[in-house]
């Protein structure tokens, strides 16, 4: 095992103080234009692409490491792959098709420093030895892509002549064949049996220790022979569970017995400004959870948030949507249904750790805490209080949690003082969907599922729990459109 990858995943100075060792570095000025037409061996000046959309390969080395960048793309409803934004992304084009992986992105008015030095590339790219450092310089520009080679060993470009969008219909055939077919609300009476057969296989749900009555505990331990694909606050956005579905090796992986989705609370009560009363996607949601959860029941889990649950605080906007989904589940389902999805909510675990992280839905504890009270948590209600719907302290909220808290949690799980803890509940902005490292406190990140543009997930790659966001695509009308039989 890399120890030093898995301990310390993020390990940044200061993105300010580094950009200026770049600039320094490079020296001012752009370089010359380029316009790729073969492969290109970098020098000592910059080099300045524009931004026509073309892919291109890079080369460390001499042949010692090949990568490809190319415009990220989503998939409209049509299925047709479009550009999202001015974002790029660099790949190993040779890395194993059935393998979760990982990848960068490229922002606009942002930089990659390319080399073995940084631990989550190393993770992703397994670069050879040869690989400096810092061995090549990729800054997005204003309106071209610009190279600076920083190695001894050289570096090249070049278009690269290969399919960059890979569109895996297989995997939308395989992702309806589970739900049962086309994408829609199931009748009422397959919603019931379906609800009913989850919760009868909650009642022994693995990697849970046994509370004091004997049954699965608040506490979810992962073994180390699962990958965990973790994803938070979903909030009825369908099409951001099917992409990271779809995308990776994630259902390949689910398929072969060697990972596991873990949803960290709050799947219902969209957040999109004009569709909190909405409730009928909610559902669809929970619907399709369920399917996964019975055709992967070691494999699926379900990790308890604060709007798991028909209460009248729980509101957003003055909008009351716990009572909301109370009703819409009463009126389309009937109580007997809604009297399920209540025992659904009370089997949950409230707290998820492996070897890998720690995770909940909101809050490390400010209160003393213990495996066995995660375990025996429904005689701690306070406890699941602070799990669910605490957030970081601020000069407006003192009782919130803060660096001493997460590390006590920690301690208390008996993991490395290192171990990433990742929580959702608290986004920092409309426009993301996680954050690193937050409020400066190590391996403390924050995930946040339902952006509609693009959806973020943890997964573990080479012992090293890596952040990957994918844009969402408009995957609910392309499934439903496929034919009933699997591909």
């Amino acid at each position: 095992m890399n120890t030093i990858a898995r301990r310390r995943p993020w390990v940044f100075s200061s993105l300010l103080a580094r950009f200026r060792a770049v600039v320094a570095r490079l020296g001012f000025g752009w370089g010359h234009n380029l316009k790729l037409g073969d492969a290109y061996r970098l020098g000592s000046t910059k080099v300045r692409v524009p931004l026509d959309g073309m892919p291109i390969e890079i080369t460390l080395g001499l042949n010692d490491k090949k990568l490809h960048l190319y415009p990220e793309t989503r998939l409209n409803e049509r299925g047709q792959a479009t550009r999202q934004g001015s974002n790029f992304v660099i790949i190993d084009p040779l890395s194993h098709p059935g393998q979760i992986g990982g990848f960068l992105r490229l922002t606009p008015k942002s930089w990659l420093s390319l080399g073995s030095g940084d631990v989550l590339q190393q993770a992703i790219f397994q670069y050879p030895a040869a690989v400096d450092e810092e061995h090549l310089v990729v800054i997005h520009g204003r309106d071209a892509l610009v190279f600076r080679n920083l190695s001894d060993l050289g570096a090249a470009i070049g278009p690269a002549f290969r399919e960059t969008r890979w569109i895996p219909e297989n995997r939308f055939r395989r992702l309806r064949e589970i739900f049962g077919g086309p994408l829609e609300l199931l009748p009422k009476e397959d919603a019931l049996g379906l609800i009913e057969e989850v919760n009868r296989l909650l009642q022994h749900e693995s990697y849970r220790p046994r509370d004091d009555h004997g049954m699965p505990g608040g506490l979810l331990m992962l073994p180390r022979k699962l990958t965990p694909i973790l994803v938070a606050d979903l909030h009825a956005q369908i099409d951001n569970l099917l992409t990271v579905l779809s995308q990776n090796a994630f259902l390949d992986a689910l398929e072969e017995g060697t990972a596991a989705l873990v949803i960290l609370g709050d799947a219902v009560h969209s957040e999109v400004d004009g569709q909190l009363r909405e409730m009928g996607s909610s559902m669809l949601l929970m619907d399709l959870i369920f399917r996964l959860k019975l055709r992967f029941p070691e494999q699926v889990f379900y990790v308890r948030g604060n709007h798991d649950s028909f209460s009248e605080d729980m509101s957003k906007d003055g909008i009351p949507q716990g009572l909301l989904w109370a009703k819409e589940l009463a009126d389309r389902r009937g109580t007997v249904y809604l009297k399920a999805m209540e025992e659904f909510y009370r089997r949950l675990p409230y707290v998820v750790a492996s070897q890998d992280f720690i995770a909940c839905h909101a809050a490390a504890p400010t209160t003393r805490v213990s495996k066995e009270m995660l375990v025996n948590i429904h005689r701690h209600p306070s406890l699941i209080l602070e799990l669910i719907n605490n957030r970081l302290r601020r000069p407006n909220r003192p009782q919130g949690y803060g660096r001493s808290d997460v590390k006590h949690f920690r301690r208390a799980l008996q993991l490395d003082k290192d171990t990433p803890f990742i929580v959702g509940h608290t986004p920092l902005d409309r426009e993301g969907t996680l954050w690193l490292n937050v409020d400066g406190i190590s391996n403390h990140h924050i995930l946040f599922s339902a952006n509609p543009q693009e959806v973020g997930v943890f997964t573990r790659v080479d012992d090293l729990m890596v952040p990957l966001v994918y844009p969402v695509d408009a995957l609910t009308p392309i499934i439903n459109r496929l034919e009933g039989e699997p591909g």
